[in-house]
Parts: structure tokens; sequence; C-alpha cells
């Protein structure tokens, strides 16, 4: 069984909790690669480049150069780690709307972080608004992005139950 162990008033996931949600991170940071690498630059005439965003992140705020090596290997660690614990965090200690919102929502949510967040912090227009294909395709690649993770967690967690 799959439950959280209660300290306090946080839940801290299993280790079958983490792993299954590494799993399904895993799984949408696969497709969220081709999606931003092939159609969106067919349809936006850019691909999208997250540790580009990293990279220029780092710089802006703490000043320092971050090889894209480093750049990427923090977008994946975010991409099956890090967003996937935000997702269990969101649906199992704030509100779930059940499957497939609970995806959905989350994945729009990865949206706002990115690119509402970040993306000013690292001097990009908010929501890349001066690049409105390109906005939109992420837009859509971080909805499917949740939706993917959220779906192959909650069905290897029902599994596991």
């Amino acid at each position: 069984m799959t439950t959280a162990t209660m300290t306090g008033t946080f839940a801290i996931p299993s280790s079958r909790t983490v792993i299954n949600l590494a799993l399904g991170g895993f799984a949408a940071l696969g497709f969220w690669e081709l999606f931003s690498a092939v159609p969106t630059a067919w349809l936006a005439e850019y691909p999208l480049e997250p540790p580009e965003l990293v990279k220029s992140l780092f710089a802006h705020q703490l000043g320092l150069t971050l090889s894209t090596p480093v750049a990427k290997l923090l977008h994946f660690m975010t991409g099956f780690l890090f967003y996937p614990l935000g997702y269990w965090v969101l649906t199992r200690g704030v509100k779930s709307f059940g499957m497939p919102a609970d995806g959905w929502i989350w994945g729009v949510i990865t949206y706002f972080i990115a690119l509402g967040f970040f993306a000013p912090l690292a001097g990009q227009h908010f929501l890349l608004s001066d690049v409105p294909r390109l906005s939109a395709m992420s837009l859509v690649g971080h909805a499917i992005y949740g939706y993917v993770a959220a779906y192959v967690f909650e069905a290897l967690e029902a599994r596991d139950a």
C-alpha cells in the first residue's frame, strides 16, 4: 500500500509513491521533450528551450553562468521529480477534482510557474507574450505534460493499492 506518513500536519509520501511520481514524471517529460522540439518548432517557428530559460534565470538572478548540461539536469529534475511532487501536494493536501481534471489543472499551473513566474525573473516577457505562438505551444505542452504525469502516477498508485 502507498500511504503517506503524517508528521504533525504535513504528510510525507511513501517511497513507493515517490517512485510512482517519478515514473509519471519521466513519462510526461519524454512527451514534453518531443513536443517542445518538433511540433512546437513547426507551428511556432521556434522550439521550446527550457534549459535556456534556466540558464537565463541563474544569470539574471544570481549572476551565475550555468553550463547547458547543468541547466538540462535542473530542468529534468523539475520535470520528473519536483513538478510531480507539487502535483501530489496539491491533490493530496489542498484540493483534488479527480482525474483527469487534476492532471490538466496541474499542467496549466506548471505553465504559469515556468512562463508567468520564472520567465520574467529570467528577463523574458510574462508568459512569453512577445512570441504568442510559442507561449500557446508551451501551454498545450504543459497541459498534456500534467495530464500524462498524473495519469501514469494515478494508474501506478491504483495498481499498488
